[in-house]
């Protein structure tokens, strides 16, 4: 009996135990408010009194890639949609989250990978008072009291809710802080893209639409209720404006209706409405582009300066495949950048995106193969391709037939006739001046444009002539060709020992047994010769032991060659990305090569006689001398500032993508802050022997070499980037802080990045604290079911595209 009754009484226990944990459960997930000592993990959530809205953990643009963020709550748009994120840089690789509010009173999150991340920078609050609460209006509020520290609305992404206020505030500061809505790069990639969306900053009580800075669309006046350009009867905006602030916020005109407006990665305005039957319903605005990107002309669009391509700026989206694509691996672009890049270059015939998620960009100057289903991408409208594709050909006309061959020779034979006779002129005239002077034609206009700093050498037998010349006007020796032609066996392809901007490099010898190297430039190449110019003024003016040397240069008829020390150990990429010579590359070589870089750097942007970006830093342009000093070479594309100067813009875009800063690649803007992101970017190269425009492959995403370290580092195992080549002969602590100071370098915002000063400060006095980097690199993370990812491997190449010639905006 007594038996029987323990029995039922352990049952009544257990069920009493059971009911209250399934209460506090189901009143945790029901609640809409996080309290200090409350912790909210993965599977649990805040849900606002009205249930629209959700504070939860999903995985909405990849697999396994965790955001915390407020999702509006239909069955359409459930685990699809955020309204808001808090960790849009910094995503969990798993379901350990955890979301708290600490003793000091901040909303962080926190994982059991080490990363930490304060979504709240608020005042300071006494934390037993602080609570977090999810409002009707799906903005999560943090308080201390009745005190507000800290709300999402304030920090908005691409979506503006109602309620929410944006514009521009503190204006009376001296520091106005704009709220902006900005674009993602694509659906699948959560990252900041190419528009941004906000209001106009000249008060003319309009909202704008910016392209990378430059006006894209208006919505025209505000008319006190609506806009001219954006007339949403369903909307009421309101404009507040005084001395501090200045900003638009808006109502529903129709209590049953949820809605709310979206920045598209298209440069697309859309609303979205949740009508009463909860079936969501899209409402877009387009300017320059539709899904298809073609082109319209939408109310409040800008005028935007159109190529003067022969083809056009227009872009048809077409099946098919294309004979060969040129990869841009830049994972901040999105496809609206792709076009834009395209456009202005008048032999880009195609474009695409470069990864299945919609982020960086291919380009194809080639025809297209067939017309399968394989790939959709966008082809020139003018092009022969995209003629050919909307449908068969029309008849032409039997004139046309027997006319066009016939006009065709005429012209070519009276082409030729003309191009004999001036070949016949030109070489009468060049065989004159030759016989007087020994040089050819142009000569004089070049050596004027040059100055007076050459000093004009025939015969090198004697090896006092090799000197540098110590007076004022004389600092470069002028070469005959024919002491050149001596030297390098007549240009033999066995004196060949690689390729330079615009020319190839050969291996010489002069008369005394002094080895030089030979760059003679293209004779076809116009910007050949501007970077031959360049090199002449610029170099000639710089001496310093991580500089490359030239000696002097030869200007006859219509030759243009440069004359450097030969480095018998030639660039550092030969050391570096071969397998069996990246062995001699111990971890006392490496940083030493990284200090002297930096060493040369520093001495441009600070201390030569000339001020100077080098705007083409990359591992192929450093040489290595017989001891392994570097030496930075190859300043064709060298900028000259002058003191009061902090960065210029350039209309011409020259570089290497995978080392090109995002400012400068997109916008033509540089200053010494590209090339401290080049060298951010050599630096993660020499510490992991690999190449920037590698992919790789980790767990299930993809991205570049700058991604990988930084996944690396948040998550602290930046050990794993490290060489394997180097074994373990690397001090653990100055090769992590050297990875540290690379992602310092190579952060998205120039401001951010240090200067080589602050740079070389860093990797020589280990007792200065390193910042914490603010922003994740240019990097991607792409679903690793991209079937052109090989599952068993680590990386595998890309095509590596070098940018000689970009018309930019």
């Amino acid at each position: 009996m007594a038996r029987m009754r323990r029995k039922e009484y352990f049952k009544v226990i257990l069920s009493f135990l059971v009911a209250f944990w399934f209460i506090c459960v189901q009143g945790l997930h029901a609640a809409n408010t996080l309290t200090f000592g409350q912790t909210m993990r993965d599977w649990e959530f805040l849900e606002s009194p009205n249930k629209l809205f959700r504070l939860l953990f999903s995985s909405p643009y990849v697999a396994n890639v965790r955001y915390l963020g407020i999702q509006y709550m239909n069955d359409r748009l459930a685990g699809i949609k955020f309204v808001w994120v808090a960790n849009i840089r910094i995503p969990l690789t798993g379901t350990s989250g955890i979301l708290n509010i600490t003793v000091d009173g901040n909303l962080v999150l926190t994982d059991s990978n080490g990363i930490f991340v304060t979504i709240s920078a608020g005042q300071p609050a006494i934390s037993n008072n602080t609570s977090a609460t999810l409002h009707n209006s799906g903005n999560l509020v943090l308080r201390s009291g009745e005190h507000i520290l800290w709300q999402s609305f304030d920090y908005p992404f691409d979506t503006w809710l109602p309620g929410m206020k944006i514009g521009m505030f503190d204006l009376n500061t001296g520091q106005p802080q704009h709220r902006l809505l900005t674009s993602f790069v694509s659906q699948q990639v959560p990252t900041p893209g190419t528009f941004t969306f906000g209001v106009d900053p000249n008060n003319t009580k309009q909202l704008v639409i910016w392209q990378r800075g430059i006006l894209y669309w208006r919505s025209g006046i505000w008319n006190g209720y609506n806009f001219s350009y954006f007339p949403y009867s369903k909307f009421n905006f309101n404009y507040f404006s005084n001395a501090s602030d200045s900003y638009f916020t808006y109502t529903i005109n129709d209590n049953n209706l949820s809605s709310w407006i979206e920045m598209g990665s298209s440069g697309n305005i859309r609303i979205v409405e949740m009508t009463s039957d909860r079936l969501p319903s899209f409402t877009d605005t387009y300017c320059g582009v539709t899904d298809k990107l073609e082109y319209r002309s939408a109310a409040g669009c800008a005028v935007i300066e159109t190529s003067n391509c022969k083809s056009g700026d227009v872009f048809n989206q077409i099946p098919g495949q294309m004979n060969s694509w040129n990869f841009l691996y830049n994972f901040s672009l999105g496809i609206a950048d792709c076009k834009e890049i395209c456009s202005r270059n008048c032999s880009c015939n195609a474009y695409g995106s470069a990864s299945s998620n919609g982020s960086g960009c291919k380009f194809s100057d080639g025809q297209r193969l067939n017309f399968s289903e394989e790939e959709v991408f966008y082809i020139r409208n003018g092009s022969v391709e995209a003629t050919e594709s909307q449908g068969t050909p029309r008849k032409r006309p039997l004139w046309l037939i027997i006319g066009a061959p016939v006009v065709s020779v005429c012209i070519l034979i009276i082409v030729s006739l003309l191009c004999y006779l001036r070949w016949r002129n030109r070489n009468f005239a060049d065989n004159s001046e030759r016989s007087q002077d020994g040089f050819g034609r142009g000569t004089e206009t070049l050596m004027h444009e040059l100055g007076n700093g050459l000093a004009a050498i025939g015969d090198f037998s004697n090896a006092q002539m090799l000197e540098w010349s110590r007076t004022k006007d004389r600092e470069l020796l002028l070469f005959s060709l024919s002491s050149i032609e001596i030297a390098t066996d007549h240009f033999s392809a066995a004196n060949k020992i690689g390729r330079g901007g615009f020319g190839l490099v050969y291996k010489g010898k002069l008369a005394n047994g002094q080895d030089i190297a030979v760059k003679r430039l293209s004779r076809s190449s116009h910007q050949g010769l501007v970077e031959f110019k360049n090199e002449v003024i610029l170099i000639s003016k710089l001496q310093h032991r991580n500089l490359v040397r030239l000696l002097g240069c030869c200007i006859e008829g219509e030759e243009r060659i440069l004359i450097y020390e030969y480095l018998p150990n030639n660039s550092l990429d030969s050391f570096l990305f071969d397998a069996r010579k990246r062995a001699l590359l111990d971890w006392k070589l490496r940083f030493c090569i990284i200090e002297g870089i930096a060493q040369g750097l520093l001495y441009l942007h600070k201390y030569s006689r000339l001020r100077i970006i080098h705007r083409d830093l990359k591992i192929s342009n450093i040489l290595l001398d017989s001891e392994m000093n570097p030496k930075i070479s190859d300043f064709g594309m060298a900028r000259v500032f002058q003191e009061n100067e902090s960065r210029a813009n350039t209309n011409r875009i020259v570089g290497t993508y995978g080392y090109m800063s995002p400012e400068y690649a997109m916008d033509g803007l540089f200053s010494v802050k590209s090339d401290v992101f080049s060298f951010g970017v050599m630096m993660l190269e020499i510490l992991s022997g690999k190449r920037n425009i590698l992919s790789f492959h980790y767990t299930d995403r993809s991205m570049n070499l700058l991604g990988y370290a930084w996944e690396l580092w948040i998550e602290g195992r930046s050990i794993e980037l490290m060489d394997s080549a180097l074994a373990d002969s690397w001090p653990r602590i100055e090769a992590m802080r050297c990875v540290q100071i690379g992602l310092l370098c190579v952060q998205e915002s120039a401001e951010d990045r240090p200067t080589m000063s602050q740079v070389l400060s860093m990797l020589t006095n280990k007792s200065v604290t390193l910042p914490t980097p603010k922003q994740r690199p240019l990097a991607s993370i792409a679903s690793a079911n991209n079937g052109s990812l090989p599952e068993n491997s680590k990386f595998f190449s890309m095509n590596k595209l070098t940018v000689t010639e970009v018309e930019a905006r």
